[in-house]
């Protein structure tokens, strides 16, 4: 079963690109379905990844494809800190991570009792359509 299953995953060795799936609870709408990253180590068929900072755990290679893309260098990534996988996709999101902020006032949206006004966000078509509203995003 091992030679078999060495023959399905191509080989992916140090400073390779590699995309990591990320699962849906950990992304937010707009964010990609997959991180990019560079190999940093390899250790008994495990990889150690890298973006922004480390992926605090080894990925088996299963866990990634290799790709084609030459994006990244191990020299270019910063080493410094260690990052679980929702904390890398934070920081590569186009919004604020996994979730997003909303209202339900029934008010005009003026006081600290809505979450819009309180985190200083204007309030949009998702908090309270058909409403008026004097916290609007312009």
């Amino acid at each position: 079963m091992i030679r078999r299953g060495e023959g399905i995953f191509p080989s992916i060795k140090v400073a390779d690109n590699v995309l990591i799936d990320i699962p849906s609870v950990d992304r937010g709408r707009g964010d990609p379905p997959h991180l990019i990253g560079v190999v940093v180590d390899e250790k008994d068929g495990k990889l150690c990844v890298a973006k922004h900072g480390f992926l605090d755990r080894w990925l088996e290679r299963n866990c990634v494809q290799a790709t084609s893309y030459s994006l990244l260098k191990v020299e270019d990534v910063t080493t410094d800190e260690e990052y679980s996988l929702r904390a890398l996709v934070r920081l590569d999101s186009v919004g604020k991570g996994q979730g997003y902020q909303k209202c339900s006032c029934r008010q005009k949206c003026t006081s600290k009792r809505c979450a819009c006004f309180k985190n200083s966000l204007g309030c949009n078509s998702a908090c309270h359509p058909g409403r008026s509203c004097n916290n609007q995003s312009d």
